[in-house]
């Protein structure tokens, strides 16, 4: 992967992150069951992004010859 290519994924990496974590106030009248969704996606999309980043790095330790450490187990943090 080139550097500029790589740069261009961190920096949609980073807006992912950003987005996913930015506070956004809960509609007006929402449920509880709608807010328990709506921490579960914003959960599910944190470990997706994980997930990008490790694949990343793994594609990068691959390109410089070094072996690859198996998977890796995500745990999402609340």
């Amino acid at each position: 992967m080139q550097m500029h290519e790589r740069n261009l994924v961190l920096m949609n990496i980073l807006r992912d992150i950003a987005e996913n974590e930015t506070h956004r106030p809960a509609a007006t009248g929402a449920t509880d069951e709608e807010s328990a969704r709506r921490v579960a996606d914003k959960e599910a999309r944190r470990a997706e992004i994980l997930g990008e980043i490790f694949h990343m790095l793994r594609q990068q330790d691959l390109a410089r010859g070094k072996t690859a450490s198996g998977p890796v187990k995500l745990q999402v943090l609340r």
